[in-house]
């Protein structure tokens, strides 16, 4: 499966996962909703600079998944802190986070930049989790010739 992945721009989100210092990703869990398109190691994810852009220009590859259930603040606050080096969140990301009750830490590796795509906005309306796909034909901004007209 592949996944739009929207990024922090206030956090350099980009710059870090190109510069191999991010290699890891904090996802929301919810088991009833998550299970149709689950992140599994194979998958690939396709970087969106942040929520109001629909370019694609960098991809990965996920190596591990982690699914994780906060059973007390301190569970997921060790957690994260351990996971820092590899997710390199900023203080407000670290807070939002650990709100959280379920959570997967999404690793990848192989990050690099791809010749633009560019997604048709109509199909990333819901902008507050990653967008799943299998083909990029799904997701494409597709032209309109003279014989559509």
């Amino acid at each position: 499966m592949n996944y739009l992945v929207f990024l922090d721009t206030c956090a350099g989100e980009l710059e870090k996962i190109l510069s191999g210092v991010k290699t890891m990703l904090v996802k929301e869990f919810d088991p009833k909703h998550s299970m149709a398109h689950p992140v599994n190691p194979g998958d690939s994810l396709y970087f969106l600079r942040d929520k109001d852009g629909c370019a694609v220009r960098v991809k990965a590859t996920v190596v591990r998944v982690l699914v994780f259930t906060n059973h007390s603040d301190e569970d997921l606050s060790h957690t994260l802190k351990e996971m820092q080096p590899r997710l390199q969140l900023t203080e407000d990301q670290y807070n939002y986070w650990l709100a959280k009750r379920q959570v997967l830490l999404v690793e990848f590796n192989n990050a690099h930049k791809i010749d633009m795509v560019h997604v048709a906005p109509n199909k990333i309306t819901d902008r507050s989790d990653w967008i799943a796909f299998k083909e990029f034909c799904e997701i494409i901004q597709q032209s309109i010739s003279k014989d559509q007209m």
